[in-house]
């Protein structure tokens, strides 16, 4: 038995309101949001120490206006040919936009964990920064 047109168009108006009331965007974009990546390796190569005083330190950038949130973490080994297992710690910032990172890289408590901190136990880095959308929330 066919379904007849209003039925499809109820189920398609179901679907779209419910994506919505699920908190997944239709078009939803929030342009201008920077994703500030930080992948580290240790001068200590595995030091767990060095890894939880990272990402201890790293929670207090926070404190600089407009950084709206700093995840970190370890290396998830993998044995892929496209995974890089090198280092030691990610740190993801998210900042509200790009003046907003040209203030962070400048703040005087990212100067001062540089130097205090992250510099004394940090062999080399690499930094990408993305500007993001943000996609099913």
């Amino acid at each position: 038995m066919p379904l007849s047109k209003a039925f499809i168009y109820l189920l398609l108006a179901l679907l779209f309101a419910g994506c919505k009331s699920q908190g997944l965007p239709v078009t939803d974009k929030p342009e201008g949001r920077i994703q500030h990546i930080v992948v580290v390796w240790l001068r200590e190569p595995g030091n767990q120490a060095h890894r939880e005083r990272l990402l201890e330190t790293s929670q207090q950038l926070t404190q600089i206006p407009g950084v709206i949130s700093v995840v970190g973490g370890t290396v998830v080994p993998g044995n892929r040919e496209v995974i890089d297992s090198s280092f030691d710690v990610a740190l993801i910032f998210t900042l509200k936009d790009q003046q907003t990172l040209r203030q962070y890289v400048h703040h005087p408590l990212h100067q001062k964990l540089l130097e205090e901190v992250f510099r004394p136990l940090i062999e080399r880095y690499r930094v990408y920064d993305v500007e993001g959308h943000l996609f099913g929330q």
